[in-house]
């Protein structure tokens, strides 16, 4: 996927999310005004980067502790989710 699990995950402050009462959301890019559509399970990152879980290890931890799924599927879910946040300006990606 390109991301390394010691890099930091920040979401871009100019991005800003409406979470929808089925536990989906939207995210507005301020500086672009686009829109992105979230399940629930990218709402539960995006909530988990804001609440200070920065690299993929605390997110995988995260989405196995509200989904129980396996860490490996874990893994490569939200890497593949941070990876696309990331290339649309929505994250910040810091090597430690």
């Amino acid at each position: 996927m390109g991301v390394i699990t010691e890099t930091r995950v920040l979401p871009n402050p100019q991005c800003l999310l409406t979470e929808l009462a089925d536990g989906t959301g939207v995210l507005l890019h301020l500086d672009t005004k686009f829109y992105y559509s979230l399940n629930a399970t990218g709402v539960v990152l995006w909530k988990a980067m804001h609440a200070g879980l920065d690299t993929l290890p605390k997110l995988r931890d995260r989405i196995c502790e509200v989904y129980e799924i396996d860490p490996t599927t874990a893994e490569n879910d939200v890497a593949e989710v941070v990876q696309f946040l990331a290339d649309e300006g929505m994250l910040c990606l810091q090597e430690s």
